[in-house]
């Protein structure tokens, strides 16, 4: 397949070579471009060394450096400090896990509606908002229930309001009859 494919390439790019009319001629050149390619990689990796040394076969890192992780004992007292050895760090994650901010009881994500992601406990779409709890549901639903019911009487009271005419044409044409009047007599004055 990397050979058909190789043969399709050099074809485009000018190349006479064909599969299947000179099998042996696509063949060789084939082997001949992985053999300069593995030359190329090979004098690549080469000068990347003299100029940088070779670093990756110096001694390796300790696993503690690696995993963040050591066989170290530690001992604590009652209180929890440190008697003995040193506290072991855990690899943390770029994001916290399980935080609870601003009395909420559940993260932020953990309710889904109306394509708006909330917090489950309140049932709030609004991240960073302040928990109010099983109160707070009966308010947003309350809401929820007015605004429908204002959004009811306004779609009714849109539907039996007549449409009103507008006469600003005729106040136009009477304002620019005014300023002529006014600008016909002053230039008289004058």
């Amino acid at each position: 397949m990397e050979l058909n494919i190789h043969v399709w390439e050099a074809f485009e790019k000018g190349q006479d070579v064909h599969m299947q009319a000179a099998p042996s001629q696509a063949e060789l050149l084939y082997k001949d471009f992985k053999d300069r390619k593995e030359k190329l990689k090979s004098q690549m990796k080469e000068t990347i060394i003299e100029k940088y040394d070779n670093v990756a076969d110096e001694d390796q890192l300790p696993r503690e450096l690696l995993l963040g992780q050591s066989e170290m004992q530690v001992e604590y007292d009652r209180a929890g400090r440190i008697i003995k050895g040193q506290e072991a760090a855990l690899p943390g994650s770029k994001y916290g896990e399980d935080v609870y901010i601003n009395n909420h009881a559940t993260v932020w994500g953990s309710w889904w509606k109306d394509h708006q992601w909330g917090y489950k406990c309140c049932k709030q779409t609004t991240r960073n908002s302040y928990c109010t709890g099983a109160a707070g549901i009966v308010a947003a639903e309350a809401a929820s229930d007015l605004m429908k019911a204002n959004i009811t009487r306004k779609e009714a009271a849109i539907e039996e309001i007549a449409p009103v005419e507008e006469k600003r044409l005729a106040t136009w044409v009477l304002m620019s009859q005014m300023i002529w009047f006014w600008m016909k007599n002053c230039l008289l004055a004058h």
